[in-house]
């Protein structure tokens, strides 16, 4: 199986400390017939994917697993994935289980054949999503906003088209769904955006009810990734570095 793989460690500046967390991409495809290496994935991870019956979660269970043990890698230092594993809470949450590290925590996404993760301290809790941008979808993240929301995506039309600004109010709702362990069983006005602007080189997001977070979004080809975090913590990513091993997934020939 051919792997595609981008990790970078993320500085969390606050007023009062400094904490770091880890972010991590992955591409792979995941063949029908094909196995967890048992290297890499532990025996119970390795039961749990052969009990699966449909490809595409098998394809899901892949890419969400293996861009975590790849973000908690880098993090805390433990260069055998094996030792790294993520149990599932009664959520449906992802947990992180390491050796010798307690005190991090999970955030997974997945879409296409592309898996990303963040891995951050209990204490600075993080969310992460990617999603497609697709027009065909436009209906089904209509439904996810309320009035408010729609007419603030207006406003914001110009910079951006409306697709991708469903897609990013989309992602931004499923980020903070994961810290929250709601998802959208929510109601539409719990997890309303209060703000989207474009700065700096993304879409940057506040919300109604939760202005302790706060959201970036950045649109890679394709495709828009958020991630949610504390509103006082600053941090950046690389893009430019991620667009270097991401370019030919991110704008794929056949979209």
């Amino acid at each position: 199986m051919h792997v595609v793989l981008y990790t970078e460690q993320l500085i969390l500046t606050r007023e009062d400390t400094v904490m770091k967390a880890a972010v991590s991409f992955v591409h792979a495809v995941c063949h029908a017939g094909a196995s967890l290496d048992p290297e890499i994935f532990h025996s119970d991870e390795c039961s749990y994917f052969e009990s699966l019956l449909f490809q595409r979660r098998k394809s899901n269970f892949l890419l969400g697993r293996l861009s975590a043990k790849q973000a908690a890698s880098l993090l805390l230092s433990e260069s055998n994935l094996s030792n790294i594993s993520v149990e599932t809470g009664v959520f449906g949450q992802p947990l992180l289980r390491t050796t010798g590290a307690p005190g991090y925590q999970v955030s997974i996404a997945h879409c296409d054949d592309i898996g990303t993760a963040v891995v951050f301290p209990e204490a600075h809790p993080m969310g992460i999503d990617i999603e497609r941008i697709s027009p065909n979808r436009n209906k089904t993240m209509e439904s996810q906003l309320t009035m408010e929301e729609r007419e603030r995506i207006v406003a914001v039309r110009g910079v951006e088209e409306y697709s991708v600004l469903l897609t990013v109010s989309w992602t931004v709702k499923e980020a903070i769904s994961k810290i929250l362990r709601t998802g959208f069983a929510a109601s539409l006005q719990v997890l309303e955006i209060n703000e989207i602007r474009f700065k700096s080189g993304c879409f940057q997001s506040t919300f109604s009810h939760f202005p302790q977070y706060a959201a970036q979004s950045y649109r890679l080809g394709n495709y828009i990734f958020t991630i949610v975090a504390p509103r006082k913590t600053e941090w950046s990513m690389n893009m430019s570095r991620l667009y270097e091993q991401f370019n030919s997934i991110f704008h794929p020939s056949c979209l």
